[in-house]
């Protein structure tokens, strides 16, 4: 990874990834789920500590993407970028989001800023939809519906039309699976 952004223009990337530049310091600033990383030479840093490795291979891939501009719409799944089912998605993303809808919902005004989430209107009816920024050119939309007498509760996270041209299908479930360690995490602190 060091020699990835050993030899990087960092001016020349940031308005490709839209990321600021900070051309004091030779280094980007880039938001991913509602926090900064800061790009250098030398590595990623969160919150001044080193990101984690899972952390560092998203925003290297997104970096050096091919992607230039983002298309929101039409919405797609997983399965729809993969060409095939991924079942892994459901279960490691989306059910353990469906488990936590009646508590997200209420304390959602609190939450969405967080991780760079707005309410939006619901495409199916659900009880709640939002747009989140994962990165500045990949978004999620998260539609969310709480239990009723004939339905369990239910979550569904839907990317960008374009999200695969910045990341592969791998990087984007270790992107979902980021997002839900993300509100879950926020779910218990606040």
């Amino acid at each position: 990874m060091k020699n990835t952004l050993e030899h990087t223009s960092f001016s020349a990337l940031a308005d490709r990834a839209g990321a600021l530049y900070n051309d004091e310091d030779d280094a980007l600033l880039l938001a991913m789920l509602g926090q900064e990383y800061v790009i250098r030479h030398t590595g990623i840093t969160l919150r001044g500590q080193k990101a984690p490795d899972a952390h560092e291979l998203i925003v290297l891939e997104y970096l050096f993407s091919m992607g230039t501009s983002c298309v929101e719409t039409p919405w797609r799944s997983l399965g729809d970028i993969a060409g095939q089912p991924v079942p892994e998605f459901r279960k490691r993303v989306e059910l353990p989001i469906a488990q936590h809808v009646a508590e997200f919902i209420p304390r959602a005004g609190t939450l969405l800023p967080h991780f760079d989430g707005v309410a939006s209107p619901s495409v199916i009816g659900s009880d709640m939809a939002m747009t989140v920024l994962a990165l500045p050119k990949v978004h999620f939309r998260v539609e969310l519906s709480q239990e009723d007498q004939e339905f369990p509760p239910e979550a569904w996270v839907l990317f960008s039309n374009n999200a695969d041209s910045f990341l592969s299908v791998p990087t984007l479930q270790s992107l979902g699976e980021l997002f839900k360690d993300r509100l879950l995490s926020l779910l218990r602190i606040y």
